[in-house]
């Protein structure tokens, strides 16, 4: 629920006068005076403040929105750091202090004077992050990530979905580099190691020890990226994807479907399949980077199924991700497609 807009000043706030038509920017006709009036925005801050992936949230004791469940926030005073106002009012209505990691965004509707800014934060571990119940709250608790209580104001979901989304980079992205240039750093390693492994065991074993490590990597990381997400549908996975191609554009991704249970699109472009093929290496590009595609989906949903015939590692035009996700996925087919080796040109 919105607050209401300030109401125009009747009178000068300066010399006194009556404001003949009390309006936003009325400026007063006293001789030597000329002040104007405006009404000013309100500031308030919240805070997404987590301890061991659950959330603390407040029960509001006040209105708006009393006795519903809502971040520890409040309104900045005169003067004061957006990050300090967000840890006193954390403290002040939970009896915890939180460390803010980082903004989430701001938050503004038509018609209502609040801009609020949230922020996401974690609380220690321990005693020292067992929260106490101020004077603005009826009670204070930590909920699941994925099964909080309906929240209080309209843009409490898209802060919800923006934190996820924050919490969601931090776990799969943790470097400041591309994963363009994460893969090409593993592969001045891992391509010296395989043809080690090819001259000593012969190409079959090698690949399949190879692949077999790989995969188990991207099938924790699945399940890694579902934790931090909180949830384990396709439009927690399709943030995933967005994040492959990288600030760069290294993969180009055509979307052609994506709804609760399907999520269809193909990559025209593919700077990896270039990077493997400048290295001399385009028969293990498959190997060590398309194979990671079906694990990674294991790991984050038992139900999330895969089926993909062709890759442009492996020669093709491009390669048709498609997705679907059902309470219990089939068998995945295989996905040992990379012993064909690409053209080198």
């Amino acid at each position: 629920m919105p607050l209401p807009l300030p109401t125009p000043a009747r009178y000068c706030p300066r010399c006194g006068a009556a404001v003949a038509a009390p309006a936003a920017g009325a400026r007063c006709a006293t001789e030597g005076c000329g002040y104007a009036w405006y009404p000013d925005p309100k500031v308030a801050v919240g805070v997404v403040a987590e301890r061991d992936g659950r959330i603390l949230l407040v029960r509001r004791n006040h209105e708006p929105a009393l006795g519903r469940w809502a971040f520890p926030s409040g309104y900045v005073d005169a003067g004061e750091v957006l990050e300090d106002a967000a840890r006193r009012e954390t403290r002040e209505e939970a009896g915890v202090e939180v460390r803010i990691d980082r903004l989430l965004g701001a938050w503004s509707s038509a018609g209502d004077p609040v801009v609020f800014v949230a922020y996401a934060g974690t609380v220690p571990a321990g005693p020292a992050g067992d929260p106490v119940a101020g004077d603005e709250a009826i009670e204070v608790a930590y909920f699941d990530a994925g099964a909080l209580p309906p929240l209080a104001f309209d843009h409490d979901t898209e802060v919800i979905a923006a934190w996820r989304a924050a919490r969601g980079a931090s776990m799969t992205d943790t470097r400041p580099i591309t994963l363009l240039q994460q893969r090409g750093i593993e592969a001045d390693v891992l391509v010296p190691l395989v043809r080690r492994l090819e001259a000593e065991v012969g190409v079959e074993r090698a690949h399949a020890t190879a692949r077999e490590t790989i995969e188990g990597i991207a099938r924790q990381q699945g399940r890694d990226v579902a934790a931090a997400l909180g949830r384990t549908d396709l439009g927690g996975f399709a943030q995933v994807k967005d994040s492959w191609g990288g600030a760069g554009g290294d993969l180009a991704i055509e979307t052609l479907r994506a709804d609760p249970e399907h999520l269809d699109f193909n990559v025209v472009g593919c700077r990896f399949a270039e990077m493997y093929r400048h290295m001399g290496a385009a028969d293990l590009g498959f190997l060590l980077s398309c194979s990671r595609d079906f694990a990674l989906s294991e790991g984050y949903s038992d139900g999330l199924h895969l089926d993909r015939t062709q890759t442009i590692m492996q020669g093709a035009a491009y390669c048709d991700f498609r997705y679907r996700l059902a309470q219990t996925a089939p068998m995945r087919e295989d996905a040992r497609g990379g012993e064909t080796p690409p053209p080198t040109d």
